[in-house]
């Protein structure tokens, strides 16, 4: 099968399929991405800027012909994902996954193609997983994402409807729940606000005339920390105000000259790292309000903006031809000062060049415009402050979450946050102590059995008449005790104290009725009736206790004598002791 140098030249050019990317944006210092060094053996495993050269120079040997349909597939997947709108992160991921597969393969001596790939992949997942267990130098997690991103690009290789994973001895680890203790959920919104006010500070120091002003600039915090920033000049030396002979004077001087050049070039050369500084955060600050995942944030065009005001805040739309557009993104009124005052801010420092993004980055290392940023300057910031660095899909998550647990509506919730509603309750919704413990207190308002009732025993629910109240009967309210003997919700307590209470509020209807006189001499006899039901439903309660077991006949007993003793309840002392005072 092996081909001598000449020929596998120019099977390059008569047989091999194009494995390119051209609609790939790249830096100027980025290697084209191409996926020719998988067909030969040991080309995975090459360094990337070098192979082409190998295998122009035939070191690589003759491609191996039987991997062709294989790369070519995979190929197809990843250019086909990309041009449906597929991430540029998840592609970059996916080819590096696979090479680091046709890397073990080469070493493996192990033949690759379509028919044999699967079993391929099932013993690579074996030598990750040997990796894990015994020589331990890669994590599980780290050892099942790599396995994880293969197998789903060869699942739609192969066509697969089961995922080649499961077939593996490679499992996802178990999350992990951490015990959310009371200060949970307000350390998390205490750390957020302290890296938003961070930010905020930030953006309000970088102003266009600080950034193109003099050496260090200063940034003041409201915590009353300050940061100099040099903008890659470097820091004066304490030795290099003193020099001792001629020569540190010369290099004093040179030196000098060069810092005071570097400090009025006022050129995007010498002050990128304050301008992606104040951009970095006004992204971050950007992504806190309006909850926008970064892959869609980093990629937003500058836009003729309009607003419309909303119970919220404000929808913001693209102004075409006094036309309203889509509603690009929502954001609070507070926030709206702050996002102009950015676009003033970045019209000026981008005046006279062609940025169309947003939050347009400066790349000095070659890097392709659409590169997500990570957002270094902002984390050399948050170390420097000794601030914990607040990533963007937390700023969501607790962004998502607050405005769940403000509106209760996960359909609403998820609209915004773009999500599914399955989604957002499965993968964003945190648990919150502070709402469980307030849907537990109104829970049990409604339905806990334990709830005080305005007559003796317990209420479970809202006031309901039983379904053979007698006509003449009070009505349940929650508001007189006599109602309370005729509600559906009602509800005895097994003790002593139950009992006496039940006496004791006989008593007092006893000597109610005693004392109670018609409106109309014998005519109005309504009042009278219910106090004598009242009595009559509370001597039934006693008897049902006395005739029950010898225990509660003892209860009956014993409180009987101390009404007899004018021994009452406490809960009715005071009313008996006024009406047997009159």
């Amino acid at each position: 099968m092996a081909l001598q140098v000449g020929s596998a030249i120019a099977m390059h050019n008569l047989l091999l399929p194009d494995l390119t990317f051209p609609d790939v944006s790249l830096g100027r210092n980025e290697t084209p991405w191409n996926l020719l060094s998988l067909l030969f053996k040991g080309g995975a495993a090459t360094n990337v800027g070098k192979v082409a050269e190998r295998i122009r120079a035939g070191s690589l040997g003759s491609p191996l012909l039987e991997r062709i349909s294989l790369v070519q597939k995979i190929h197809e997947e990843i250019s086909s994902a990309l041009a449906s709108g597929g991430s540029k992160e998840t592609a970059k991921t996916q080819i590096e996954r696979a090479r680091a597969f046709f890397s073990w393969v080469d070493r493996s001596a192990s033949l690759l193609s379509v028919e044999t790939v699967e079993s391929n992949f099932l013993q690579w997942t074996d030598y990750l997983l040997h990796r894990v267990r015994v020589v331990k130098d890669i994590q599980h997690r780290s050892a099942y994402k790599g396995a994880m991103v293969v197998g789903d690009l060869l699942d739609k290789v192969l066509e697969r409807r089961v995922p080649i994973i499961s077939n593996t001895r490679l499992f996802p680890e178990r999350r992990k729940h951490k015990i959310r203790g009371i200060q949970a959920d307000k350390q998390n919104l205490t750390e957020t606000f302290m890296f938003g006010h961070a930010l905020l500070d930030i953006v309000d120091s970088l102003n266009v005339n600080a950034i193109w002003g003099p050496l260090p600039l200063r940034i003041r915090l409201r915590t009353g920390q300050e940061l100099e920033e040099w903008s890659g000049l470097m820091q004066p030396r304490p030795h290099w105000a003193h020099p001792t002979n001629s020569k540190e004077r010369f290099h004093q001087m040179r030196r000098l000259s060069n810092r005071a050049r570097y400090e009025n070039e006022a050129t995007f050369g010498t002050r990128y790292r304050l301008i992606n500084l104040r951009i970095e955060a006004e992204l971050l600050l950007f992504i806190g309000v309006t909850g926008m995942n970064l892959a869609q944030a980093h990629r937003l065009k500058v836009r003729h903006y309009s607003y419309r005001s909303t119970m919220a805040g404000y929808e913001v739309r693209d102004y075409k031809n006094r036309r309203q557009g889509e509603v690009l993104f929502n954001i609070y009124s507070e926030y709206k000062a702050v996002f102009e005052r950015y676009l003033e801010w970045r019209k000026v420092i981008f005046e006279g060049h062609s940025e169309e993004l947003l939050f347009p980055l400066l790349r000095t290392r070659g890097r392709a415009e659409d590169m997500r940023p990570h957002f270094n300057r902002v984390r050399d910031t948050c170390k420097k402050l000794r601030l914990p660095f607040i990533p963007p899909s937390r700023l969501r998550n607790t962004q998502v979450n607050w405005m769940l647990r403000r509106s209760n509506d996960a359909d609403l919730t998820s609209e915004l946050a773009q999500h599914t509603k399955e989604t957002l309750l499965d993968v964003y919704e945190e648990p919150s102590l502070q709402r469980a413990v307030v849907e537990v207190a109104r829970f049990w308002q409604s339905r806990d059995p334990a709830l005080p009732s305005p007559a003796p025993g317990v209420c479970n629910g809202v006031p309901a008449p039983i379904v053979d109240i007698p006509p003449e009967a009070p009505q349940p309210d929650c508001i007189r005790p006599t109602g309370c003997l005729w509600c559906e919700y009602h509800r005895d307590i097994d003790s002593l104290d139950y009992v006496w209470s039940l006496a004791s509020m006989r008593h007092l209807k006893i000597l109610s009725l005693k004392g109670f006189l018609p409106s109309d001499r014998g005519k109005d006899t309504k009042g009278a009736r219910m106090i004598e039901m009242a009595i009559e439903r509370l001597t039934a309660k006693l008897r049902w206790f006395r005739q029950s077991n010898e225990l509660r006949r003892k209860w009956v007993i014993e409180v009987l004598l101390r009404i007899d003793e004018a021994h009452y309840h406490p809960h009715w002392y005071y009313l008996i002791a006024a009406l047997e005072g009159e």
